[in-house]
């Protein structure tokens, strides 16, 4: 009994520790890389392939090795890890966070530096903790036998859901990275004590026992398990990568709305948990028939919030991809639990399962964004959960694919008719005049008959219709799905003039008519406007227009020449407000945004024609700030303007108590200004920078004109300043409110920043 609770002890910890791990160094590593949605998805990648690796090692030696001799090995491995992280320890601050010569390399293969540092940081000790399910649940089979080890596998994931929440809740707000790292390194070594007693025990009770399998034993277990063949094997895989490609799509829209920070990493990846954990803890929690109806309206509500022309709070679109995103892995990973071999097997069935999430994330990391246009890993994970649900379907004689009730072909035909005709309408404008009542009392009506229909089948103890009814409903639905995947990116062709993705998003230049200007998008966001009217190519326009705050403050700042940062250079738009003699320095991480906007190949020309000298620095604008005090090359701006932006979300490092005492390092003041672009549909970041004002004794204005000229938009701006005077010049006067009396401070640092405060 006692052995029993070690076993699940180690594997508690161990997936305790892989995820805690994962959270702690992404959060290190995210700032090297402005911040950057994809940082995430590359570092499960890094995870996936790792997990991959030890599930590996575990089917080879559960296949291969005998009991007895991979309890040893396992011994051995433990030792010379605890002995790597010692010798680590004497090098680095700690034995898991690698100095900065690791961190290097982030312009010219973010994802190779990526891949380099974690596998410096973690990359043995991981690939051993990701050895510890699978084998000790092979071990426990072997051992104790009677008691399905498929249990454990529910309990390892619990482990993991348990370390992916108590970090942003727990660990993050009360610990500095350096302490995070310390105490993961202390659960390592009680890890390692556990399991090396599970590994000492399991030789030493089958070397008493002689329990090791002759040639013959081995060859009667053989004949006992059933060939699995290959087609239950690529199902495995298939379902496992679905879910996987979901899990990230689903992380990468969230990171690109908001902001990528620990929280919204935590959530998709709590919810693919949870769905191993209830389809793997037993049988009754997942059933076809309640979450094949999810799924259908799960899609169905994704869809009605991405059709082009609606809009919708940024809290409806996360519910709702949540909510898809529950119900696609609870269907994947139950199938795959639905058919799971017997316990001789379980090595293979977990080593498919991880080969699949390999996959997936390969797909979504490093092939999607080479050969799709825009976001299409998204929409296609539902299609392949579609497709994979009619799949699993079809093999299962018993199913509702194979009975083919009426009950089900009509509640089919009510949802292909309540999303058909709004998408219909897309493209063809008489179906926009159904009214919407209309449409809703029908499809009412539909989903009553199909009810009827459904408890009066059940009652007849099988009655079925013809199965073509029901297939070519299903039929009708895939084409529904299709068409409603397919008409958000519809824009993505329209008028694009150029279009690059690569690991900081996607950027593209659209040609705008018939009021001829060129817009700069960052994913869905505007970054950008040139007018190509003769007489007009140098104006500033956008969030940098005439009467935004920072158009105001440049163009009427008393002294020249000036000396401007600015981090983040989107369209460049501010170089046209540049006079002979003043200096404008870009910060850019992203080197399509400095193609697009400068030089040769430019579409966008503010920079070329600037009376200005223009310098640029490539990289992440804090990380090259702070290695520039480091180096005394302090730049004594006059104004910095800090407007990085990705897609609508921000780079949180950017605006954090820490940050802006290195942009102070570069001010010249007391007369220099920050001016902070705080435009964003979803958070309000006013009580932010109120929180900055306070600690660092700003004093502020709020610009957020509503009367605006041209090709303006309508911006929110933050002056800061230790000199009132430098923000209170007549022009700023007019369109300008106190700040700080408004919001209530809200102070971020490196270590905690709370977004779930700041959503509207």
């Amino acid at each position: 009994m006692r052995l029993r609770f070690v076993f699940g002890v180690t594997i508690f910890i161990g997936a305790f520790l892989l995820f805690f791990v994962q959270l702690l160094l992404g959060k290190l590593i995210l700032p090297m890389f402005g911040g950057a949605p994809a940082v995430w998805t590359s570092c499960l990648l890094v995870f996936q392939v790792l997990l991959l690796i030890g599930y590996a090692l575990a089917h080879g030696m559960a296949s291969r090795v005998a009991i007895g001799r991979q309890g040893k090995i396992i011994l051995g491995l433990l030792g010379f890890s605890l002995a790597l992280l010692g010798l680590l320890s004497q090098v680095w601050s700690t034995p898991i966070t690698p100095g900065f010569e690791w961190r290097v390399g982030v312009i010219g293969n973010p994802s190779l530096a990526i891949i380099r540092f974690l596998g410096a940081a973690i990359g043995f000790p991981f690939l051993l903790l990701s050895t510890t399910s699978p084998l000790l649940q092979h071990w426990w089979n072997r051992i104790f036998g009677g008691a399905s080890p498929y249990r454990l596998y529910a309990l390892s994931n619990a482990g993991s859901l348990i370390g992916l929440l108590s970090y942003p809740f727990l660990i993050e707000p009360t610990l500095r990275l350096s302490a995070q790292a310390w105490v993961w390194t202390c659960g390592y070594l009680v890890y390692a004590i556990c399991f090396g007693i599970c590994a000492w025990w399991t030789a030493k009770t089958n070397e008493a026992s002689g329990r090791e399998m002759g040639p013959v034993e081995r060859e009667r277990d053989k004949e006992d398990v059933r060939p699995l063949g290959w087609q239950l094997p690529v199902l495995w895989i298939g379902l496992a990568a679905c879910a996987s490609i979901q899990l990230l799509a689903t992380t990468n829209f969230i990171c690109q709305e908001v902001a990528v920070i620990p929280f919204f990493w935590v959530l998709p990846l709590s919810i693919y948990l949870v769905s191993f954990i209830l389809t793997f803890e037993s049988n009754r929690w997942y059933s076809r028939s309640v979450f094949h109806t999810l799924f259908v309206g799960a899609v169905g509500w994704v869809i009605a919030l991405s059709l082009p022309g609606t809009t919708h709070s940024y809290l409806a679109q996360l519910s709702a991809a949540c909510g898809l995103l529950f119900v696609g892995c609870m269907i994947c990973h139950g199938e795959a639990a639905r058919q799971r071999p017997s316990p001789e097997r379980l090595t293979h069935f977990y080593l498919c399962i991880s080969l699949g999430g390999a996959a997936g994330g390969t797909f979504v990391s490093l092939i999607a964004p080479r050969i799709f246009p825009g976001y299409w890993e998204f929409p296609l994970g539902i299609f392949g959960c579609a497709v994979l649900l009619l799949v699993a379907t079809a093999r299962d004689r018993e199913s509702w694919w194979h009975v083919g009730r009426n009950g089900v072909s009509v509640a089919i035909a009510a949802g292909v008719m309540l999303l058909g005709v709004p998408e219909l309408a897309q493209v063809w404008k008489p179906a926009d005049r159904v009214p919407t009542w209309l449409l809703m009392c029908a499809g009412l009506g539909l989903t009553c008959v199909a009810a009827i229909l459904w408890r009066r089948e059940r009652e007849a103890a099988g009655s079925s219709s013809s199965l073509r009814w029901l297939r070519g409903a299903v039929a009708a639905a895939l084409v529904v799905l299709i068409a409603g995947l397919v008409l958000p990116q519809r824009w993505l062709y329209f008028h694009v003039l150029a279009r690059v993705r690569n690991f900081y998003g996607m950027v593209t230049v659209v040609d705008v008519q018939p009021d001829n200007y060129l817009m700069l998008l960052h994913g869905v966001t505007a970054h950008g406007f040139q007018s190509k009217r003769p007489g007009t190519e140098r104006v500033a326009t956008g969030y940098y227009g005439p009467n935004t705050g920072v158009n105001v403050l440049l163009s009427g700042w008393p002294k020249t020449p000036i000396r401007v940062g600015l981090v983040g250079m989107g369209a460049g738009t501010l170089a046209a407000l540049g006079r002979p003699g003043d200096t404008y320095r870009f910060y850019e991480i992203n080197p399509e945004v400095v193609r697009f906007s400068m030089g040769p190949q430019a579409y966008f020309t503010f920079i070329n024609d600037s009376a200005a000298h223009v310098e640029v620095v490539m990289g992440d604008a804090r990380m090259s700030l702070e290695q520039e005090v480091a180096k005394g090359e302090l730049q004594r701006f006059d104004v910095l303007v800090l407007d990085a932006f990705s897609s609508d979300a921000i780079p949180v490092h950017l605006l954090t108590r820490e940050a802006f005492r290195i942009y102070r390092r570069h001010l010249n003041e007391p007369h220099s200004v920050i001016a902070i672009h705080i435009t964003n549909v979803t958070l309000n970041l006013g009580p932010v920078l109120a929180g900055i004002a306070q600690e660092n004794e700003y004093y502020s204005v709020r610009t957020n004109p509503t009367w605006l000229s041209g090709l303006s938009s309508r911006s929110d701006w933050i002056l800061l300043s230790r000199d009132p005077g430098a923000i209170s010049s007549a022009a700023l006067r007019r369109i300008s409110v106190p700040f700080l009396g408004k919001v209530k401070p809200i102070l971020w640092t490196d270590e905690y920043s709370n977004l779930l405060q700041v959503l509207r």
